[in-house]
């Protein structure tokens, strides 16, 4: 039977957490379990662990607040098999529409193992895996391959591309969301809670991406610079930015929950026969929408915000960050 060990971090100085668990962590032995229990949200010590150790380790939440956070960690290394599907994904984005169509998140929740996602599910995971064999057989297609990027070069492109798609889009899906609603009310009242969905969901959307462009943005943008060029760097204002990502990745799920709830109020976007001819064209944007912002969460949370980190502290070790 596993023991697993157990670490309170409630119980002590909150300047003292982080090391502290670190040295926990760093002493666990292969195969062995760590229990850590919080009185905050333990996220950012993944982001950091990540960063820091690499990905040989699992983690499973226990309890998700909002008092008492308690997370379980096994010390293992990730086998080939058991790559974490935000990893396959980044490599063949194509593979992503099998998880989407079981209404699994791998733009915030690509931290995951396949067995993981699907909590042992053997039926579900050999289906999609079966589904990503015959992806592997095609030619590969040709595109963006995000991977070979530099962190300032992704970071301007998200900026322009997606940022710049939901500040447009969000106000122009909004609209005409609650003019569909309006014109289609008797017979289909639930288009009404799509739109107030959409709305609430969008605003949530356009603030996280307002916010990344005030601080964290302009900042890896630097650190990429840095980096390249051996420069010293001056430290964020926001802190060490796996904080700042745990923070941006709560809205981030937000924003997924929604999409998510809206595609299965529209029933994967088909309009009812009975509804006004606008509403085709309405539930069509709302899944270039879905689509544009899965492809946008999962650049930053998958590929973008992990090297950062990992570059952060690279040059803090080297003294480059004062």
């Amino acid at each position: 039977m596993e023991i697993p060990e157990n670490l309170d971090l409630a119980a002590i100085d909150p300047l003292l957490k982080l090391p502290v668990f670190i040295e926990r962590f760093d002493a666990l032995g292969s195969g062995h379990v760590l229990v850590v229990s919080n009185d905050v949200d333990s996220r950012p010590l993944y982001h950091l662990l990540v960063a820091d150790r690499g990905p040989d380790f699992q983690w499973e939440p226990l309890e998700n607040g909002p008092e008492k956070w308690r997370i379980r960690i096994l010390k293992s290394p990730v086998k080939n098999d058991e790559e974490t599907i935000g990893n396959i994904i980044s490599q063949d984005y194509r593979k992503s529409r099998a998880l989407k169509n079981l209404g699994i998140d791998f733009s915030c929740g690509g931290n995951r193992t396949l067995d993981q996602a699907f909590a042992g599910k053997e039926i579900t995971i050999t289906h999609v895996l079966r589904q990503w064999e015959t992806i592997d057989q095609r030619p590969s297609e040709k595109g963006m391959n995000f991977l070979s990027w530099d962190m300032a070069f992704l970071t301007r492109y998200i900026i322009q591309l997606h940022h710049r798609y939901v500040s447009t889009q969000t106000k122009f899906i909004t609209e005409l969301a609650f003019k569909v609603a309006e014109s289609n009310s008797h017979r289909n009242p639930e288009i009404k809670e799509i739109a107030e969905l959409f709305a609430h969901t969008g605003k949530i959307f356009e603030e996280k991406d307002q916010n990344e462009e005030k601080v964290l943005f302009p900042y890896i943008i630097k650190l990429s610079e840095a980096n390249t060029n051996g420069a010293t760097l001056k430290a964020a204002g926001i802190g060490p930015i796996y904080i700042a990502v745990s923070l941006l990745q709560v809205e981030s799920e937000k924003v997924v929950a929604g999409l998510l709830q809206i595609r299965q109020l529209t029933n994967d976007y088909i309009a009812s026969a009975y509804t006004s001819s606008t509403c085709p064209i309405l539930y069509k944007l709302l899944a270039a929408y879905e689509d544009d912002a899965l492809l946008h969460l999962h650049l930053e949370n998958n590929i973008l915000f992990p090297r950062a980190i990992k570059t952060e502290n690279s040059l803090r070790s080297k003294n480059k960050i004062s």
